[in-house]
């Protein structure tokens, strides 16, 4: 990786608190509020998670963040990185003396999650592709290459007597030279990706596929390893990384250390979360931050930790791990047996952290050293990069399409699962038409509207079940941008429709002819469509739930709210035209009782028995209202366009979930402000003193 422009983090007073209940001290008028305080008003009030912390990360350097669970480590890497805005965030941040926030900080960070979300059919090499391709690095202007006009002048018997190429079509050139840029493109991905491979000890398992707790793939350490690989494709010059060695067996932590102490040598900022490292990660990190309770007890170079805490009464024995003596002896008292009350660390975290800012040389160091920070100008080829949306589609299209390939056993199912039903059905209301004209009322009626339920809930059931694993990836990806949320909508439908029509198709061949509906080829068209119009419309309330809900509980909790009054409204259960009056509008908003009133005069319209005409009396009676085939196939198609459109709502409500104003994160205004000169309040600082810092 190529040396980058050093970028210090530099944060003032910086605290973040939350709203939190507050606890009721009366008494008898407001013991019903306590039992129930979903009631009436209640009073709340701010919990600080951090308070007052003041410090900087320097370029160049591993920043390891250590402290107790709860102590707000997390907190404070989600707010640098721009994840977290659900509390209130006082204070200051400037990158490079520059005036900054979370989200201006997002345009040049990386993230590592402590939970790695990876697509799970794909491999390790494609999800470090996949961050190349859809998230490139900054990379310098690259001249014309001449080989497609010399290529293009060869193949035409050109020749070159003067040393001068023969004029080639401007259109015939943009097209080889496109080609070329593409190809050389492809190839330098590739070489991205095997170095990213080779770096972070990857090759064995490059074409394994990530997998998930129902599919076994890589190991924990192969997996958070891709995961830090994919961030350091993008050649980021800040990366957090919360937790990266949790979980992980000593080796593979160890090796992970190493890869993070590399990627800090070329000049980019790392800042990590760390729980209990070894002695031999310990010694691998440059600077230590040490969190209790939301405030600093300790902040500067790794080698002046054990002196300080010496200093302030806590020796460390020689040999032993002195991350585990920060936890055991000064952050706990070495009081192992019993768990502290929270007063009690509340009081102690108090106290190190009063020590530190008002007794140590090193507190006062970290204020020089944010007072005087590194002022370099911010290169705008530092910013993080999207691909272009036509790049996002297709790259996004193909992972889809493999995805759905690669669940072949999901794919089957689906297959003999409309070939199952389409049987079923046929088998249970076998020529119906040969039979007396009352069953045949009854049959036609009840096979019309199953199949009319059927294409619809097993479309939701299908589309729901698939697309709420991947909503969580959805999120993730979306966050640390990958693409926008058209692309992934829109290559979404193009892999799934083809599936959706192929189904009812399935269905439609299968049972139509057992069923004895009429001999008519028209009418099976009209019937196959009907069945693929319900399937488009399923697919689109299951995009809608999905997108809706989190977890598969809530969804099967919600759906049957939604689909009970269509079912009750679909056209067979309650004779619509003498229902509830008001109630009866739920009818119109039901696609089952469009597509069953489709069927129903698909079948009934015209129908003769033995020279009788019963079809036409019979729609009159179950009185399915005046509107024709085609107007009824239309009002399905539109309720589910109005589904689908909700859907994309849906999924563009998450993705403003964690992002703040979008209108005050303008991009451009962010990097505007990035770009701009320093704050005023270091101008005036004498550049000199930078060298006489030295942290703790």
């Amino acid at each position: 990786m190529q040396q980058t422009t050093p970028l210090q983090i530099s944060f003032e007073n910086l605290s973040y608190s939350v709203k939190v209940r507050a606890r009721s001290t009366t008494n008898n008028d407001q013991d019903s509020k306590r039992r129930w305080p979903q009631f009436g008003k209640s009073k709340h009030k701010d919990k600080f998670i951090l308070q007052s912390l003041t410090g900087a990360f320097r370029p160049g350097r591993i920043t390891a963040i250590l402290g107790p669970s709860g102590s707000g480590k997390t907190t404070l890497l989600n707010l640098l990185a721009g994840t977290e805005s659900s509390g209130t965030t006082t204070g200051s941040i400037w990158v490079n003396g520059r005036p900054a926030s979370g989200a201006s900080l997002r345009l040049l960070a990386g993230f590592v999650h402590q939970d790695d979300v990876i697509l799970s059919t794909q491999t390790v090499s494609e999800a470090i592709t996949m961050s190349i391709i859809l998230r490139p690095p900054p990379l310098s202007l690259m001249p014309q290459s001449l080989e497609p006009i010399v290529n293009y002048n060869r193949q035409n018997g050109g020749h070159n007597t003067n040393n001068h190429l023969l004029p080639v079509p401007a259109a015939v050139y943009q097209k080889k030279c496109s080609k070329a840029k593409r190809s050389h493109a492809a190839h330098k991905n590739m070489q991205e990706t095997a170095r990213a491979l080779s770096l972070f000890g990857l090759e064995k398992c490059q074409h394994t596929a990530v997998g998930d707790t129902s599919e076994k793939g890589i190991s924990g350490g192969e997996r958070k390893r891709t995961a830090i690989a994919q961030e350091y494709v993008t050649q980021a010059p800040i990366l957090f990384l919360d937790e990266p060695t949790s979980g992980l067996d000593a080796h593979s932590a160890l090796m992970v250390t190493h890869q993070l102490k590399d990627i800090a040598s070329t000049g980019r900022t790392v800042v990590a979360v760390l729980h209990q490292p070894s002695s031999e990660m310990f010694g691998l990190i440059d600077d230590i931050m040490v969190l209790s309770e939301g405030r600093i007890v300790y902040l500067g170079e790794r080698a002046g930790l054990v002196d300080y805490v010496a200093k302030l009464g806590y020796p460390c024995a020689m040999y032993s791990n002195p991350a585990d003596h920060i936890f055991n002896a000064v952050l706990f008292g070495n009081d192992v047996r019993h768990m502290s009350s929270q007063s009690d660390a509340v009081a102690r975290a108090r106290l190190l952290a009063d020590a530190w800012e008002e007794q140590s040389d090193g507190a006062r160091a970290v204020r020089a050293l944010v007072a005087c920070p590194e002022l370099s100008p911010i290169d705008p080829s530092l910013f993080r990069r999207t691909s272009p949306p036509t790049v996002q589609l297709r790259y996004l299209t193909r992972r889809a399409f493999l995805n759905a390939v690669r669940n072949r056993l999901i794919i089957n199912i689906r297959l003999a699962q409309a070939a199952f039903f389409g049987l079923l059905i046929g088998f249970i209301f076998l020529n119906t038409h040969n039979r007396p004209v009352a069953v045949q009322r009854q049959n036609f009626s009840g096979s019309l509207f199953f199949t009319a339920v059927t294409q619809f809930l097993l479309s939701i059931l299908s589309v729901v079940n698939l697309f709420t694993h991947e909503r969580m990836v959805f999120a993730r990806e979306w966050r640390s941008g990958y693409y926008g949320l058209p692309a992934y909508f829109v290559s979404k439908n193009i892999v799934e429709l083809p599936i959706q029509v192929i189904l009812p198709i399935i269905y439609a061949c299968t049972s139509y002819w057992l069923l004895g509906l009429r001999h008519d080829g028209a009418r099976f068209v009209i019937y196959t469509v009907t069945c693929i119009v319900l399937n488009l419309c399923g697919f689109s309330f299951g995009l809608l739930l999905a997108s809706l809900f989190r977890n598969m509980a809530t969804i099967l909790a919600a759906l049957p709210v939604m689909f009970l009054p269509f079912l009750l409204f679909g056209g067979l259960l309650v004779n619509t035209g003498n229902s509830t009056v008001w109630l009866r509008w739920l009818q119109w908003v039901s696609p089952i009782k469009y597509g069953y009133t489709a069927m129903m005069k698909n079948q009934f319209g015209g129908y003769v028995v033995d020279g009788v005409p019963i079809g036409d009396s019979y729609l009159e009676e179950v009185n399915l209202g005046p509107m024709s085939i085609g107007v009824n196939i239309i009002m399905v198609i539109v309720i589910g366009l109005l589904a689908w459109v909700a859907a994309y709502l849906a999924l563009l409500r998450l993705t403003f979930k964690g992002r703040g104003d979008p209108i005050k994160n303008n991009v451009k205004k962010l990097k505007m402000e990035l770009e701009g000169p320093p704050d005023p309040r270091f101008l005036s600082s004498n550049k000199e003193e930078r060298g006489d810092v030295i942290v703790a």
